[in-house]
């Protein structure tokens, strides 16, 4: 019996070795979703369906004689037409799934991730933003490197940006925050005015210290940036009529921070509203190269400009 096992064995090696080889010369890559759940068999047909194997049944035999048929994962994977049977069943086994690499630049806006998303066909953009107004989450989904598996839902694209900014926000922060009479959306609300007006990393403890002195004079912060924010204005120059847009965004018109971020702020941006410079200025202007001239008095600002 023992002998008939290890024939019969190398019998079905030998056929998917052989099938696999001549199934197609194709050097081909195929992304194939495993449903979650699946059995040996419906994966099988999942294969077959996309002619990565040529023989459900040997495949089904092949991953019971090798152990593997308990083992296999779902998820999404980039199977090339060559693997053959042992190299698929080992892939399924590792779970070794296929994801795509999101990299999110610190300052995007929401619907600017929802567009970065689309274009990667991982994502529809109304829904995308549904979900996101629905829950105000503008300026908490955190801009980092993700790997997200084709499939995956709007919502758990979401979940993930959100849970790292859970993890990137310390505990620290919040003492931090209430020391400066600070709630958190109102640390995220100017990390992402910062975000948006620093344009070098020296200037971001500068910038967000002349909107904090200016929060505690009660004046208008004055920021572009989220005139910008309301016009959807993502590049040209902006006008004295822009400044007076109605708009609970405009912070040439209102007092105080606006009501939300504008846009979704990196861990530096954040920091430098928690840790700002020590410093009096509550004026800037942007030189050339997108550096800034800070004053403390109005008439040096304008002086300064000249």
């Amino acid at each position: 019996m023992k002998i008939f096992n290890l024939i019969f064995i190398f019998l079905l090696v030998v056929i998917v070795i052989y099938s696999g080889y001549y199934l197609s010369r194709s050097n081909e890559n195929l992304i194939v979703t495993i449903p979650y759940g699946s059995t040996t068999k419906e994966i099988a047909k999942v294969l077959l369906e996309n002619k990565l194997i040529s023989n459900e049944s040997i495949f089904v035999n092949i991953s019971k004689i090798t152990g593997f048929s308990k083992k296999l994962q779902s998820g999404t994977y980039k199977i090339n037409r060559r693997a053959g049977t042992l190299k698929i069943l080992l892939m399924l086994w590792k779970g070794k799934t296929f994801s795509l690499k999101v990299t999110v630049p610190e300052g995007y806006t929401a619907e600017q991730i929802a567009e970065l998303l689309q274009e990667k066909k991982l994502c529809d953009k109304e829904k995308f933003m549904k979900l996101v107004d629905k829950n105000r989450l503008e300026g908490y989904l955190f801009p980092d490197t993700y790997f997200f598996s084709p499939g995956i839902s709007e919502q758990e694209i979401i979940d993930r940006m959100t849970a790292e900014f859970g993890r990137q926000y310390l505990s620290e922060f919040n003492n931090k925050a209430k020391e400066l009479r600070l709630t958190k959306n109102d640390v995220v609300s100017l990390a992402s005015i910062v975000e948006k007006e620093a344009k070098i990393e020296e200037e971001r403890k500068l910038i967000a210290r002349v909107f904090l002195n200016r929060l505690k004079k009660g004046w208008h912060l004055e920021s572009c940036a989220t005139i910008r924010y309301a016009l959807k204005n993502s590049g040209k120059p902006l006008t004295y009529k822009d400044l007076k847009v109605k708009s609970p965004y405009n912070t040439y018109r209102n007092y105080g921070l606006p009501p939300g971020p504008i846009c979704n702020p990196g861990l530096l941006s954040i920091k430098a509203v928690l840790y700002p410079a020590d410093s009096d200025n509550m004026f800037f202007f942007t030189k050339n190269g997108g550096t800034h001239q800070f004053s403390k008095y109005y008439d040096e600002h304008i002086k300064k400009q000249r």
